[in-house]
This record gives C-alpha cells, sequence and structure tokens, in this order.
C-alpha cells in the first residue's frame, strides 16, 4: 500500500536529514518517521512518572534508642531517610550510632555497620562500655560489622542484596568520598540508590573541624535528609558538657535548641530524659486513674465520710 507523504518542516542538519531519508524508505512518508520518534522519547522521558495518588501519606518512624531524643523529632528518623551525624571529635558520633544500630537489632531489624577506620574488635569493646554486647546479635546474625573496610560500592551494593538491612552506618563519609566531589560520584548515587529502593534508614557519620559556633555547611550537610550536630564545651573552663543541635529533619517538625545530653551507663541520653520520662508516667497514671473514678452519683447511695 502505497502511503501519502506529507511534507514537513525542519532546521534538521544535512546529516540528520539522510538519517530520515533513510528510514523514510523502511517507514514511508517522513511524518510515520517522526511520529515513531516521539513515541519513542515518550516512553523513556515518563518512565518515572507515578500517580501522586498512589503515594503513601503515612511516615514510618524509626527509634534511635536515644532516650530523651525522639520526643524532639516527633517519634523517629523517617523510614528510609539518610541522616548526617556531624561534629568535631569526641562528641559521641559513633557512640550515637552505635546505639541507632542496637535499637534495631532488639527489634530483630538486621543491621550494618561499615567502619572506615576502626577494626571490629574496637567497635565490639566500644559497645560493651554501656553494656551493649554487640558480638551477641553478630552471632544470632542481626548484626555485621566492616571494620577498616576496602568495599567498593559495588560489594557494599552485594551486601544489601544478600543481608537485607533495615538500618545501616557509615563510619566514615569523609574516608570513603572526597567531599567536593562525592555528590557527582557514581559510587555514592549507585549507594544512594539502593538505599532509597530498600527503604534502608541510614546514618552517615561526617568530621568538623569546627564547632556549633560556627555556621559553615559542606557538601555532606547538603545531601542529607536531615543533619545533627553532635558538640562539646568547656563549661567555667573546668570540665566539658556535650551538646546536640538538629540542624534539618525533612518531614519533621524539630526541636533547634542546642540539647545537652550525657553519657550514661547506657548510652547516650538528653539531660533530664529520666525526669521527663518519669513525669509523663505520673500524668499517665493519673489520667487513668481519673478516667475510672465514676462521674455520676447514684442518689439512692448512702453517704460516705471522705
Amino acid at each position: 500500500m502505497i502511503r501519502d507523504k506529507y511534507p514537513i518542516h525542519t532546521t534538521l542538519s544535512t546529516s540528520a536529514m539522510r538519517i530520515l531519508e533513510r528510514y523514510e524508505k523502511e517507514l514511508g512518508a517522513k511524518n510515520l518517521v517522526l511520529e515513531q520518534a516521539l513515541l519513542g522519547m515518550d516512553k523513556l522521558r515518563f518512565r518515572e512518572k507515578i500517580d501522586p495518588q498512589s503515594v503513601s501519606r503515612i511516615i514510618k518512624r524509626t527509634r534511635t534508642g536515644i532516650r530523651g531524643f525522639d520526643e524532639l523529632i516527633e517519634g523517629g528518623i523517617p523510614e528510609g531517610f539518610v541522616v548526617v551525624v556531624t561534629g568535631p571529635p569526641g562528641t559521641g558520633k559513633t557512640t550515637f550510632s552505635i546505639q541507632f544500630l542496637l535499637e534495631g537489632v532488639k527489634n530483630n531489624e538486621r543491621c550494618i555497620y561499615f567502619s572506615f577506620e576502626e577494626k571490629v574488635e574496637q567497635i565490639i569493646k566500644q559497645s560493651l562500655r554501656f553494656g551493649w554486647d554487640a558480638g551477641e546479635y553478630i552471632d544470632k546474625g542481626y548484626l555485621e560489622i566492616f571494620g577498616f573496610t576496602m568495599l567498593s560500592s559495588e560489594e557494599i551494593i552485594e551486601i544489601f542484596n544478600v543481608f537485607k538491612p533495615r538500618r545501616v552506618v557509615f563510619d566514615s563519609l569523609n574516608i570513603f568520598f572526597d567531599e567536593k566531589e562525592f555528590r557527582k560520584s557514581a559510587q555514592w548515587r549507585n549507594i544512594l540508590k539502593e538505599i532509597r529502593d530498600k527503604k534502608i534508614t541510614c546514618l552517615v557519620i561526617t568530621e568538623k573541624k569546627h564547632g556549633l559556633d560556627v555556621r559553615e555547611f559542606d557538601d555532606f550537610d547538603f545531601m542529607g535528609d536531615g543533619t545533627i550536630f553532635l558538640d562539646k564545651k568547656l563549661m567555667k573552663e573546668l570540665y566539658p558538657t556535650y551538646f546536640f543541635q538538629i540542624q534539618k529533619m525533612r518531614l519533621t517538625k524539630i526541636n533547634e535548641i542546642q540539647q545537652p545530653f550525657e553519657f550514661s551507663d547506657h548510652g547516650i541520653e538528653l539531660v533530664g530524659a529520666r525526669n521527663l520520662e518519669r513525669r509523663i508516667a505520673v500524668f499517665a497514671t493519673s489520667k487513668k486513674v481519673q478516667e475510672e473514678i465514676p462521674t455520676k452519683v447514684n442518689p439512692d447511695d448512702p453517704v460516705r465520710p471522705v
């Protein structure tokens, strides 16, 4: 069957016109060639298009296990977030991250710790200091620790596929990636895509050479869905006081005030968190008692002395 040819107006180059003419011999008219090309472009361009109504309105949150912390972020970190835990040395970043993972394994979640500077033995010893037996959870298959790791991004992704973790920590990202190049790095983008696709909640530790008194950010901060800055200050030049500030947490109403914390026998906790928990418990108990007291009085009941 002979197809009609319709003239088209174009600013294509001579070489492009030659290609069109070659396909014209196979498909017929130029307008059919262009139609096929546009259909192909449409499929590629809108491959990721989704129905907004199919997006879940429920924000699942991951509790950190840090006493008093989750109340500042509406109950926990949103599932699948990448949160930067940053600050100068000796401020509790590793302790914070180990505590986050151990909260997961206590709830039968598989967790992975990638350390680029410490051996596995050092990390286990640090957990024992606060009464956490990380080795026990390793034996049970809920925790994997890769110390002094030299893993490639492909190997890390393969570990994700095999182990299927719900929580992951990278300590620290400064060692694994160059600060100025990592956001453009195909390696990190591949890892990040796996984290997003698998909805893994991830903490990435980064290093700062300054404290909270300096308002300065790096590319790691911009990359994260959330940023938690840990710092310490000398009070009256006698002893250090530790603080953290939640600087960012998407999809969350946060308290940005600097919060003092302490290292207890069970890890990091906000100063006064235990007293706050007791007050909440007392309030809940008294409210329950009030609800159980009858609000209606039967006039036939005898009057009792009070």
